[in-house]
C-alpha cells in the first residue's frame, strides 16, 4: 500500500513538473514576433521630424527636419546643425535662401542655393558695404520612406563656422536697420552686394532686385573657404 502511494505521488509530481514546463514554452513561443511594421521607421525618429515644409528653387518644397548634430564627432543635418554648429536661427532664413536662383548640382541628388547678407555704415544719406557673407544652402531630394525628401543638410556662412547672428535676421527680412544705430544697416540679395548704396528704407525693394551685381570692394570681400 505504502509502495503504491509513492507510486501516486511520483505520478503526480511529473505531471506538474511536466505541465509548468508546458507553460513555460507556451510564454516563450506564443507571444508575436515583431512585424517589420512595428520596427522603428523614419516617421518615428525624432530627427526627421518636419519643422517647416520651405519654398524651394527645386521641385516642389524642401524639407527642413529636425536633424541633429553631434559635435564631437561633428556630424548632423538639419535644423539642429544650422542652429547649433552654424548659429543660423530663423527659418526665413533658411527659406530665403532655399529660393535662390543660384542653384548648383553638387552630387547624387544634393544642390547647393547660394545668397548674400550684407552690414552697412551709413553717412549723410550713403550707406557703405563693410562686411558681407556668402551664405550657402544645401539640399537633398531624395525620397524617404515618410514619402518626403530628406530635406536641408547644412547652411552656413562661409569662410566661418557660425554666422553672426544679424545674417539670419538680415535673410529672414528685407532691408532694414539695425535696431541698435540708425548709422548700420542690412541687406541681402542673390548677388553680391553693392559696395555702396543710398540709404535703405523698410519700404526699399528687396535687396536681390536692387543690388547691381559686381564684383564687391576687397575691404567687403567675402571670406574664400568652406564650413560644412
Amino acid at each position: 500500500m505504502l509502495r503504491t502511494k509513492f507510486t501516486a505521488i511520483a505520478a503526480a509530481a511529473v505531471m506538474t513538473i511536466s505541465v509548468a514546463g508546458t507553460a513555460s514554452a507556451a510564454s516563450d513561443t506564443d507571444s508575436p514576433p515583431i512585424s517589420p511594421a512595428a520596427s522603428p521607421s523614419i516617421a518615428a525618429d525624432p530627427a526627421y521630424k518636419i519643422l517647416k515644409h520651405l519654398k524651394y528653387k527645386g521641385p516642389g518644397h524642401a524639407s527642413l527636419r529636425v536633424g541633429y548634430y553631434n559635435s564631437a564627432q561633428d556630424k548632423g543635418f538639419g535644423w539642429n546643425k544650422l542652429k547649433k554648429k552654424h548659429n543660423i536661427t530663423k527659418y526665413g532664413a533658411v527659406e530665403y535662401v532655399a529660393q535662390s536662383p543660384n542653384r548648383d548640382h553638387i552630387g547624387g541628388q544634393s544642390y547647393r542655393e547660394i545668397a548674400y547678407a550684407g552690414k552697412y555704415k551709413c553717412r549723410n544719406g550713403v550707406c557703405k558695404l563693410v562686411k558681407q557673407y556668402k551664405v550657402q544652402l544645401t539640399v537633398n531630394e531624395k525620397k524617404l520612406r515618410d514619402g518626403q525628401d530628406k530635406g536641408v543638410i547644412t547652411m552656413y556662412c562661409t569662410g566661418v563656422v557660425k554666422c553672426p547672428k544679424w545674417v539670419s535676421t538680415t535673410l529672414a527680412k528685407l532691408n532694414r536697420r539695425s535696431a541698435a544705430s540708425a548709422d548700420e544697416q542690412y541687406q541681402r540679395s542673390y548677388r553680391p552686394l553693392a559696395t555702396s548704396t543710398r540709404t535703405l528704407t523698410a519700404t526699399a525693394v528687396p535687396a536681390e532686385k536692387a543690388a547691381p551685381a559686381h564684383k564687391p570692394s576687397l575691404n567687403a570681400a567675402v571670406s574664400s573657404g568652406a564650413a560644412e
